[in-house]
């Protein structure tokens, strides 16, 4: 009887550890998470939000053929658009293609003004420079900020890569050069 309970309660902890183990690996999906219920960052510009994952460098990222780009060698990078509206998301965007351009350097990809076997397309969805007492209020909102996505498609124009990312820094410039590392890093590793 001893062993018989015993055998029980070993398939039972194994049960209960199976499930808390695939609970654990279950992806976190972009559309049910916080960010995607945020007002003042649209979702306009991505073809598939419904697809996005949670990402190593970036914080959402969807890989169709699960790799990246990191078997591409070069890569042309389009002026980013900005769905946000406002002075701050056009000074965002317009810092965008530069931005990329010297971080996809850096991982190693050659830069073409036209025709790379990569084309990536951005798009600043927020920004935002804290005014006023919104300096000290402390939170998300306490630091300038920006909200990226980044579209990567090969030279038949199938999807690559989709990011989006939110970074910070001590100024808009600064956070679209850090949320671009982040978001290159991803799309080079394709995680």
């Amino acid at each position: 009887m001893v062993r018989y309970t015993t055998r029980l309660l070993v398939i039972a902890v194994a049960a209960f550890l199976l499930v808390g183990v695939s609970t654990a690996r279950a992806e976190k999906k972009f559309l049910g998470s916080d960010d995607a219920k945020e007002k003042d960052e649209p979702q306009k510009f991505l073809p598939d939000y419904d697809k996005l994952v949670g990402g190593k460098d970036a914080d959402w990222v969807y890989f169709p053929n699960g790799q990246g780009i990191k078997s591409f060698k070069s890569v042309t990078v389009k002026e980013f658009d900005e769905t946000a509206g406002g002075h701050d998301a056009r000074d965002a965007a317009r810092d965008g293609k530069d931005y990329a351009e010297q971080w996809l350097e850096r991982e190693g990809f050659k830069i073409e003004k036209s025709g790379g076997e990569v084309t990536i397309e951005g798009n600043v969805c927020n920004a935002w420079e804290p005014r006023g007492a919104a300096r000290y209020w402390g939170g998300w909102y306490a630091n300038p900020g920006v909200c990226l996505e980044l579209i990567a498609k090969d030279g038949k124009g199938a999807v690559v890569g989709e990011l989006r990312h939110r970074a910070k820094g001590s100024t808009i410039r600064d956070a679209v050069e850090n949320g671009l590392e982040d978001m290159v890093k991803s799309l080079a590793k394709g995680r």
